[in-house]
């Protein structure tokens, strides 16, 4: 898909997820960190898998387990946008009820894997099924998995680093939404992440640094040629696309309505 296409299809995205406070009014949203994975989540299911155009029951389809649970929000409208819904979602998101939960529960349907929100879960179960394929001699199919920088104080992830690189999976990959905030501030000042890129690679991980607003940067980390297990560690903005919502971890989780809706429906081109 061209640079230009994902473009116009992350403002899209955008557009839907701020469309969602009219049905949520009185709701708590995670906005600063679904903003900030857009590109990645477009990158990853619209650009360099096949998980837009295969099968769901192929074995060969690659598989994206969303670790950061959080990010639904954007999740939901990246499929959307991407054409696997069959309707919007806007309407029943975290309804009662609803396939539509604030946090991701795992559902074949929506291609969720397994239920994340409480981090630290995602690596590891991603590592368990490249392990799977690995055994099973489906080498094909890669298994991305998406953490927040935040998540990365999860000693749980280490230890499924430090297995992947022992298991020499090669056709595993980590994106680091690293966006340098988490729910109660900056992560350097609450564990900082400064040198993740050579505690990775201490771990003897394939390690790409990637600017996570830009397509094109996205796609050549993605798409680099695995030998090992690799991370790419995408430098993002917490909120990006609302101006009062970037960089600000008071919008982590918040409700959105009055004034501020107004003006971020503007911002995203809604209005």
């Amino acid at each position: 898909m061209t640079t230009e296409n994902l473009e116009k299809m992350a403002q899209n995205v955008r557009k839907k997820m701020i469309s969602v406070a009219d049905y949520c009014r009185n709701s708590l949203i995670h906005w600063g960190s679904s903003l900030s994975c857009v590109e990645i989540l477009l990158s990853v299911i619209g650009d360099v898998s096949n998980i837009s155009n295969v099968d769901r029951e192929d074995k060969s389809r690659d598989l994206l387990i969303i670790s950061k649970g959080h990010a639904a929000l954007a999740y939901y409208a990246v499929l959307e946008e991407c054409g696997l819904l069959e309707k919007t979602f806007a309407e029943e998101y975290q309804k009662n009820g609803s396939r539509y939960t604030e946090e991701l529960t795992i559902n074949p349907d929506l291609m969720i894997e397994c239920s994340t929100g409480s981090l630290g879960l995602g690596l590891p179960y991603a590592v368990g099924l490249a392990i799977k394929d690995k055994r099973e001699g489906n080498d094909g199919r890669r298994i991305f998995c998406l953490v927040g920088d935040g998540e990365c104080d999860e000693g749980s992830n280490w230890e499924a680093v430090m297995l992947a690189s022992q298991q020499h999976l090669d056709n595993l990959t980590l994106i680091v939404d690293r966006n340098g905030l988490q729910l109660d501030g900056d992560t350097e000042l609450i564990l900082s992440q400064s040198n993740l890129s050579n505690r990775l690679g201490a771990f003897d991980w394939k390690v790409k640094e990637a600017e996570g607003h830009d397509f094109k940067s996205l796609r050549e980390g993605l798409l680099m040629k695995q030998e090992k297990p690799l991370a790419v560690i995408a430098h993002t903005v917490k909120g990006k696309g609302i101006s009062f919502m970037e960089n600000d971890f008071s919008w982590h989780e918040k409700n959105l309505q009055g004034k501020l809706l107004q003006r971020a429906k503007e911002e995203v081109g809604l209005l």
